[in-house]
Parts: structure tokens; sequence; C-alpha cells
């Protein structure tokens, strides 16, 4: 059983994220991407419906999109019933090099768990970050 990702946004911010990561991680297989609203003749339902249809149904998929609850997500949330279908939002480039780099983890469960706690402490606001650093050095 293979193990898909699907990264989806609004604009082409999913090409660029799986950009960044082959520029990080090398080329990666089994990853699309859906870029929303490029093309104003382009139907996004038909676009995921397409897109989902390409994969196998025994397949695992894990779909990663720019905003919870926006147009992109909803129409991924369709699909929440179809067997071995993850459905993450807030694409992000910590999160997905994590759930790519532990890609043996046969969970994909713990995997997605695991990546969604590393990915949230990624997030920094460095000001302060490094100030109670630098004062907690001081202090010793």
């Amino acid at each position: 059983m293979k193990r898909h990702y699907i990264f989806a946004s609004h604009g082409t911010f999913a090409q660029g994220v799986l950009n960044s990561v082959e520029l990080i991680l090398g080329r990666q297989p089994d990853i699309y991407t859906l870029c929303a609203y490029v093309d104003e003749n382009t139907d996004l339902t038909v676009q995921v419906e397409e897109l989902m249809a390409s994969l196998p149904e025994e397949d695992v998929v894990i779909a990663i999109t720019d905003i919870f609850a926006g147009s992109v997500n909803n129409e991924f949330v369709r699909f929440l019933q179809r067997p071995q279908f993850h459905l993450l939002s807030g694409l992000n480039l910590p999160l997905v090099i994590d759930l790519l780099i532990s890609a043996e983890e046969q969970n994909t469960g713990k995997l997605i768990h695991d990546a969604l706690i590393s990915s949230k402490e990624s997030i920094q606001y460095c000001n302060q970050t490094l100030a109670t650093a630098l004062q907690a050095d001081k202090d010793f």
C-alpha cells in the first residue's frame, strides 16, 4: 500500500511548498499539488474529484490544505468517508518535511500526530524566544 500526499491551496502556494520541499529533500514521489483558482475556467470540484479518482482506493492519501474550512478544504471534506484518507489543514513546510522524513512510520495516524506536534513547535515569535533564551543565559 502506497502513501500519497496532496498539497492543496488557493493560488500557487501548494506548488511553492513542493518546490521548497524538493529543494531541501530532493525529488519526492507520490506528491500531487492542487492550485485552486489559478485558471478561472477550471472548476475546483472537478479538480478535486479528478485527482482523488486518479489515486487507488486501497492506498493511503494524506491531503493537506492551506486553510481550515476554506473552499479548498471543504472540497476534500467530502472524501472523509474514503478508507485510508486523512485530511489536514494548515499547509506549511515544517509539517510537510516532518511527514516526509518520517515516512517509514507504518501507522499513518501516529505519523500525522507526531508531525503536527513537531510543526506547531516550529512556529515561534523569534524576538520573544531569543530574548527569553538570552535572559536564561544571563541568569546562569
